[in-house]
């Protein structure tokens, strides 16, 4: 599993170098962690795709350079799924932690009880990254994971399954379909759309906006009862283990 630490603090980035490694160490997990002093370096990495497949971030808020929280920003730009954790001597960016969807707000010195409890989730999280879905598509069986799903087009003939680098078309009947994602991040919009939670940067008045800017309409009858279940994911997210 990859994991970041991104902290100017050699002290502070050692003792929670020490605090994952014993995690890791006792759970018997693969462990690759990455140490970056500045948020500029770590984000460079990420845009010459020399850092890939990132589950955890544990981002020092105040560093010279590009900050912890403006960071987290650039990745949430173009990843809604790497999990980050903010550490720092002071709380006073505790309503901008929730705008990038941090897991956690860490005050230092941080203690193991603490990066045990966010470890634990973000293995919960992780192994729900795993599930998939299985459909025949020009008669062979594709497996397609729920996080690369992006949204779900339907009509009364047959569905569209929108990754980001393809679209999927499947016969499969929709209350079957539904029956695979139930438990999971996607939320149906509107008679012809489900789209995964996950992959919304924005929520206007009648549609939700995609990291990849694709407007997914909302349904006009129910449009409260959608957007609400949108705002329940998001705090589910945002504030769980505060």
């Amino acid at each position: 599993m990859n994991v970041v630490i991104c902290d100017d603090k050699e002290k502070d980035a050692n003792l929670l170098r020490l605090h994952i490694e014993r995690y890791f160490r006792e759970n018997n997990c693969n462990l690759k962690l990455h140490i970056y002093s500045t948020g500029d370096k770590f984000l460079k990495d990420i845009a010459a795709n020399k850092l890939s497949d990132v589950i955890i971030a544990f981002l020092d808020i105040y560093m010279p350079g590009v900050n912890g929280i403006d960071t987290a920003k650039n990745i949430r730009a173009t990843d809604n799924d790497m999990i980050i954790v903010f550490t720092t001597i002071s709380e006073d960016h505790s309503l901008e932690s929730y705008s990038v969807y941090a897991l956690q707000y860490l005050i230092k010195p941080v203690r193991y009880t603490e990066v045990e409890k966010i470890l634990d989730k973000c293995m919960e999280r992780f192994a729900n990254s795993l599930r998939y879905i299985e459909v025949l598509s020009n008669r062979l069986s594709v497996k397609i994971y729920l996080k690369d799903i992006m949204y779900i087009e339907f009509s009364s003939k047959a569905l569209y399954i929108h990754t980001a680098t393809e679209k999927i078309k499947s016969f499969i009947p929709l209350h079957e379909l539904e029956k695979q994602l139930e438990g999971s991040t996607f939320l149906r919009t509107q008679r012809s759309y489900i789209v995964n939670m996950r992959h919304i940067k924005r929520m206007e008045t009648n549609s939700f906006i995609l990291v990849n800017d694709t407007a997914i309409p909302i349904r006009r009858d129910n449009k409260m009862t959608v957007k609400q279940a949108y705002r329940d994911y998001l705090s589910a997210i945002t504030w769980e283990g505060f």
